[in-house]
């Protein structure tokens, strides 16, 4: 009897055992049946908005099933974050994040998440520079003249941003940290905002993606002074690196990559993962990305969460060397 009983139970478990194996698969084969939101923490206007729109419509496409944006902006992206790491990991709720979600690794000391256990990361998809400007107004033509500018005058020249702790600010405080120069930051509630006060003259500088800069640059009401990354862009080929303008070492890139919450089952990670990368080789994908600056650039899930760890650990470097932090 004990040995029929003691055979019966392993039956049974091995049953269990193959039906909890076959539930992540099942899930994944109907996955979605119904609409996927992807959260972007970031105001209109960004790659990061621009991304997850281009991906909104080329999943809706795949699928069949509705994929829509939301933007939910605040606190540097803190906001927007908050809400995907809390969502439930069933694959209807995933989010777009771009570098500064590690910076807010080491500038907020009370986050609500974790950056990196708080989410499954997906795939990261590609980066892209930014320009350094000025308003058309400021009497400097190169960055080298705005750094000296800068000098003879500590503090008072302004800087505008998207909000405390986004990249854009970052980018220029790493530059001012770099260049040994004092700036005055004006943060913003969004990118939009803060370059029409650019393009208006109520802020000097302002660093943030090159395509949302881009118009101003080509109608002269701004002047680019410098990109951010280690090459020249293929959209202003003929402006220097923050390197070959005099800021030796200088190279900041965003990124943007897809991520659920944390407990994402695997095999809708590997679903999702599997058709955005589809979607990135395509050649009308490549064309599209180029005409907005951004380059591919594919990681696998494991991939792209040491991206995330290992950016976290370095801007709490830059953090506490340049004494930037946001409360």
């Amino acid at each position: 009897m004990v040995s029929i009983f003691r055979r019966k139970t392993l039956h049974a478990a091995a049953a269990l055992s193959a039906a909890a194996l076959a539930l992540p698969k099942a899930v994944a084969q109907s996955y979605p049946d119904k609409t996927v939101k992807i959260i972007v923490p970031y105001g209109t206007g960004t790659v990061s908005d621009w991304t997850a729109r281009f991906f909104a419509k080329a999943l809706n496409a795949a699928w069949g099933a509705p994929v829509v944006v939301e933007n939910m902006t605040g606190a540097g992206g803190v906001l927007g974050t908050q809400a995907i790491a809390k969502a439930v990991p069933d694959g209807y709720t995933l989010g777009v994040l771009a570098s500064n979600h590690s910076m807010n690794a080491a500038l907020y000391r009370n986050l609500s998440y974790d950056p990196v256990a708080s989410f499954s990361p997906i795939i990261h998809t590609s980066f892209n520079q930014f320009a350094f400007c000025v308003n058309a107004s400021l009497p400097v033509s190169t960055l080298g003249e705005f750094i000296a500018l800068a000098k003879a005058k500590p503090g008072e020249i302004n800087f505008g941003s998207s909000g405390n702790g986004g990249s854009p600010h970052m980018a220029v405080e790493m530059l001012a940290y770099m260049a040994g120069i004092k700036l005055m930051h004006i943060p913003y509630r969004s990118n939009g905002a803060a370059v029409v006060d650019l393009v208006s003259g109520q802020v000097s500088l302002m660093s943030t993606s090159i395509s949302a800069l881009l118009p101003h640059i080509k109608s002269g009401r701004i002047k680019a002074l410098a990109v951010s990354g280690d090459t020249r862009s293929p959209l202003l080929p003929e402006v220097p690196t923050a390197a070959e303008a005099g800021v030796a070492g200088y190279n900041l890139k965003n990124w943007n990559g897809i991520v659920g919450p944390a407990n994402l089952p695997a095999a809708i990670v590997s679903k999702v993962q599997n058709q955005v990368a589809a979607i990135l080789r395509e050649k009308s994908t490549a064309e599209q990305f180029a005409a907005q600056g951004v380059e591919i650039e594919v990681m696998n899930s494991e991939g792209f969460g040491r991206r995330i760890q290992t950016e976290a650990d370095y801007w709490r470097r830059v953090a506490a060397a340049s004494g930037v932090k946001v409360e």
